[in-house]
């Protein structure tokens, strides 16, 4: 049994278009991070939905930018198109830019994005030759009894990988955001340009 949903050609021409002229352009708005679960691995993002809690501590979607009239209408395709049923909320949807990192770690650290149900959806947006870059699913996944969000790189020897994922140009992932997931270590200093979206 696959432990993720995978869709080639998933953009429209329209959105490609947008992607080749806009976001990988010399002029598109990145902007550096220091850490996505601890500070080993830096990289670029440009957030479209924010993170944001209200009291009851639920998400709300914060729109950060022009680009979410891009990311609503391709997540409420894919839900109608493959899960077969409408969109009911995004979380979070951000663009991220890695480069590698000259660290002998063989990948990020394995996280999970939220606590709670959801889906995590990734669309490529560029071509990438590795070797490295593939997204990693790991043989951990989120269950009441487990009171952490990520492994950091002195765990590395408590979780193996099942599934690795090739980075292709308009290709879409889709798979359980309670799957402990990460990316795979590159050190070539070619950019790899995704798309990451949680949504239920």
């Amino acid at each position: 049994m696959t432990l993720f949903h995978e869709v080639n050609n998933f953009l429209t021409e329209e959105e490609m278009e947008i992607v080749d002229n806009n976001i990988l352009s010399d002029e598109f708005p990145w902007f550096y991070q220091n850490a996505a679960t601890t500070s080993n691995f830096p990289f670029l993002s440009h957030v479209v939905y924010a993170r944001e809690t209200n009291e009851n501590d639920n998400y709300l979607p914060l729109s950060n930018s022009p680009l979410a009239s891009l990311v609503g209408p391709m997540v409420t395709r894919y839900c109608n198109t493959y899960l077969n049923r409408p969109l009911k909320q995004i979380y979070r949807s951000c663009l991220n830019l890695s480069n590698g990192w000259n660290l002998d770690y063989p990948f990020m650290e394995p996280h999970i994005d939220h606590t709670f149900d959801h889906y995590n959806l990734i669309v490529y947006l560029n071509d990438f030759n590795g070797p490295g870059g593939e997204t990693l699913l790991f043989d951990k996944y989120l269950c009441d009894e487990m009171n952490k969000g990520h492994y950091n790189v002195d765990e590395y020897n408590q979780l193996s990988v099942l599934e690795r994922i090739q980075p292709e140009k308009n290709k879409a992932v889709c798979f359980s955001g309670k799957i402990f997931h990460s990316m795979a270590n590159f050190q070539s200093n070619e950019r790899r340009v995704i798309l990451v979206t949680t949504f239920i």
